[in-house]
């Protein structure tokens, strides 16, 4: 399986989710290749099962002057999980917006895909969605991370394989969830695990 985790870069440098613990080195060699000698300025938290928040510390460590992005069901996970002081968390509501400069990042709500503070964040300018979970597989991810014609033929049974064991049995809130986002012009999908898509979005 992929672990994913995205860059937004204007002005201001949003990092969304992190990766599991054991990826540090690679996490901020990467992290410094893509945006060499930028301060990370906001860490935004969709989820915080440990596979996606499991450096949200070590984030602090390196970029004192970071401000993590959650919603309020997230903050006494982070206290609780990593010891992170509320003062270092912007809390954001339903539909709020973050301006990063030229574009802004939105953020809604999705409680149970698959865990009760789960939110979804919305980069309207690229019509992107950063999903968490949602539309994630197993299986791992060749070079070309952005999806061909063929790559939801490759991953179907994979994608079957992960809906039914990790969101399957939130079946209603994945509905509700679906709805709710259903008036967002989504052209790009970036979920936690599997590939970006872009092409077999619908």
């Amino acid at each position: 399986v992929s672990y994913n985790s995205y860059l937004v870069v204007d002005e201001k440098v949003a990092l969304i989710d992190t990766v599991e613990c054991g990826f540090e080195d690679e996490f901020i060699a990467n992290i410094e290749e893509a945006v060499p000698g930028r301060q990370i300025d906001y860490l935004v938290v969709n989820h915080m099962e440990p596979d996606h928040s499991s450096l949200v510390a070590l984030m602090l460590e390196k970029y004192p002057e970071l401000k993590i992005v959650a919603n309020a069901k997230t903050l006494p996970m982070l206290a609780g999980y990593y010891g992170v002081p509320e003062e270092k968390v912007m809390v954001m509501a339903e539909g709020e917006s973050l301006s990063l400069g030229s574009c802004s990042l939105s953020f809604y709500m999705i409680p149970m895909v698959h865990w009760p503070e789960t939110m979804v964040t919305w980069l309207a300018e690229e019509q992107t969605v950063f999903s968490g979970d949602a539309f994630g597989t197993f299986g791992v991810v060749a070079e070309d991370i952005v999806d061909s014609t063929m790559t939801f033929e490759l991953y179907r049974d994979e994608m079957i394989r992960y809906y039914s064991n990790i969101v399957g049995k939130y079946g209603t809130p994945v509905q509700s969830a679906l709805k709710k986002l259903a008036g967002l012009p989504v052209a790009r999908i970036c979920s936690t695990h599997g590939p970006v898509w872009e092409n077999n979005v619908d």
